[in-house]
């Protein structure tokens, strides 16, 4: 029988193959919490987009930044002590393993990593408890993008190996020239309308009230109709396109080579 996860070793590894390596220093990861949403921006234009799953209400993922220096391929998985993991049993590497097939370390407790495919229907969604998910195949991609963009003393077929062998666990070090950037931004701008995304964590009122009202304005929104929004959707709610009313602050960003990269093999 026909198995995707057989199929994505071959299918990341015709997606790279071709693929220049990203400049060093150039690359950053974007993470946008009421979006759902990790981009890779790459000498300022946005050549990547993965939805994700950020953490519950109860469980918020941290906005900050950081610099990446360090991943494991193919984790295993000690429960933490932690309520929420109190009947949880440890995990092998694998494909079924809660980290997925790679976790690369942000700050702290906190990680962007895969997750088994019975998650993959709570992407783009708040549904873990702080740490960033993606898909496997997503996680795998990004994992070597960022391998590559770090000028890592790592060759092609190590990686290969590690994509090929979910059992074989390898803990890697980086430079830190990828920096990643964990954001809280509930509207983002087009050429014509203002994306409003849903208020996941309740910030459109209370002490980040102030800041929300400035990054609206900054999209291009209407505070006060946005926040009207906000209030009367609740959460969850889906994203609403609003009127632009202002030209929002935006630079255009230059195409890139990455840009051109194709997707891993309709995976999506």
């Amino acid at each position: 029988m026909f198995s995707i996860r057989h199929a994505v070793p071959a299918l990341l590894a015709a997606a790279l193959a071709t693929a220049p390596a990203a400049a060093q220093g150039s690359m950053e990861i974007v993470v946008n919490v009421p979006a759902g949403r990790l981009d890779v921006i790459q000498d300022g234009a946005r050549v990547r987009s993965y939805p994700v799953s950020v953490g519950t209400a109860g469980h918020a993922t941290p906005t900050r930044q950081a610099s990446i220096r360090r991943m494991v391929w193919n984790p295993s998985w000690t429960p933490p002590d932690a309520a929420w993991a109190r009947d949880e049993e440890p995990a092998s590497p694998g494909w079924g393993n809660p980290m997925g097939r790679v976790k690369i370390h942000l700050f702290e407790d906190y990680y962007v990593h895969g997750t088994p495919a019975r998650n993959e229907r709570l992407l783009g969604q708040p549904a873990s408890h702080g740490c960033i998910r993606m898909r496997n195949a997503d996680v795998m991609e990004l994992a070597q993008l960022v391998l590559r963009a770090d000028g890592a003393a790592v060759s092609d077929e190590t990686v290969q190996r590690l994509v090929d062998n979910p059992r074989q666990t390898r803990e890697l070090a980086l430079a830190g020239r990828v920096r990643v950037r964990v954001e809280y931004r509930l509207a983002e701008a087009d050429a014509e309308s203002v994306t409003l995304h849903p208020d996941v964590y309740a910030r459109a009122r209370g002490q980040y009230q102030d800041r929300v009202r400035q990054d609206l304005s900054t999209a291009g929104a209407d505070p006060a109709a946005a926040l009207e929004h906000l209030a009367a959707a609740g959460v969850p709610s889906a994203p609403v396109r609003l009127p632009r009313v202002a030209a929002p602050e935006i630079t255009p960003a230059p195409a890139t080579a990455l840009a051109a990269m194709p997707l891993a093999g309709g995976l999506r």
